[in-house]
């Protein structure tokens, strides 16, 4: 009888349960050709349900080919040629221009060989926490952009690990308990800073711009620790209003917002971007090759990172990844 499991706290209706627990039985080896099933009736006692829900879930699984009956004997174990759609949970903290990238790569990757169900958290506790114990249970596949909190590790506990990837976010935080791919903030500002240094030396100041908020606290870590080994002066600051964007600055900015606004500040003093003043831009969208003839941007590889993500799902491969992390050059720097 502990091959079918019923969980009355899902939303996953009864017949779906029984057909899941008999397809999982068989997957993992411990329901085998010819094996019988509990009976319609044992069922219905074991979890005191109507027996027109168990019927319902026989009689699918039969229409599937995946088992029979015989009078007098039951039900038993037909066929063991299981290939069980993989239904995946895709939950995205926000649906930005760069995310939009990556899910359509991760899309293009799978190729109509999965179906994709896309949620969005919006960097709620709560909301992430209700739609992963509402939603969940009507997938097999997980991939998840998880909020970073005291709470995650308890709700991401919800998840089967064997059947759950991390995305983007959650490295350090999560990436010990989970597959996945993910930005290791702090390294790779760290790391394309140091590798460009005499680029950023052509300016007598970094600013980043940080905004309160901003969820990835290991790009201040890294910034500060590029800044600190190379002896450079710099700041970070909340917002741009406490710049004056002055001649001889170079500003690395997250929020697009405050591109925006020091862009608008340079051209107010008569600042030419790329000689007086310096913008890097976090995040590379198509806006920004044009945008004051071309914004330098450092970017995780967001296309990359939706196509590892679905040849990991496709491949059943369970590892931990750091996604490639890029400067794209123009003439802002």
């Amino acid at each position: 009888m502990e091959l079918i499991t019923i969980d009355n706290t899902v939303a996953l209706p009864i017949y779906k349960q029984i057909i899941k627990s008999v397809h999982e039985g068989i997957q993992n080896g411990s329901l085998k050709h010819g094996d019988l099933l509990p009976s319609v009736n044992q069922i219905a006692a074991k979890f005191s349900l109507a027996r027109g829900s168990v019927f319902t879930a026989y009689n699918e699984l039969r229409a599937s080919g995946i088992i029979d009956s015989i009078p007098g004997k039951g039900y038993f174990v037909a066929s063991t040629q299981v290939k069980q759609v993989q239904n995946i949970f895709l939950l995205f903290s926000t649906f930005t221009p760069y995310k939009e990238v990556l899910y359509n790569a991760f899309l293009n990757k799978l190729d109509g060989t999965c179906n994709v169900d896309i949620y969005f958290h919006h960097h709620n506790i709560k909301i992430f926490d209700t739609i992963i114990r509402e939603q969940a249970s009507y997938y097999n596949t997980f991939v998840v952009m998880p909020e970073v909190h005291e709470k995650t590790a308890e709700i991401l506990s919800q998840l089967d690990p064997k059947r759950t990837y991390l995305l983007d976010v959650g490295l350090k935080e999560y990436g010990k308990q989970f597959p996945g791919i993910c930005q290791n903030f702090e390294k790779d500002i760290f790391s394309i800073c140091t590798e460009n240094i005499e680029l950023l030396k052509k300016y007598k100041r970094l600013v980043l711009v940080f905004p309160p908020g901003t969820k990835s606290n290991g790009i201040v870590t890294g910034f500060k620790k590029f800044t600190r080994k190379n002896d450079i002066d710099a700041a970070v600051v909340d917002s741009v209003k406490q710049c004056e964007a002055k001649k001889g600055d170079c500003y690395v900015v997250i929020d697009d917002n405050d591109l925006v606004h020091i862009i608008k500040k340079s051209n107010s003093n008569k600042l030419k971007l790329g000689q007086d003043i310096g913008v890097i831009s976090y995040n590379e969208t198509e806006l920004k090759s044009i945008i004051a003839e071309g914004i330098t941007t450092i970017t995780t590889d967001f296309e990359h990172m939706g196509s590892r993500m679905a040849e990991m799902i496709l491949n059943n491969e369970t590892v931990m990844e750091e996604n490639p992390f890029l400067i794209i050059k123009r003439k802002s720097v």
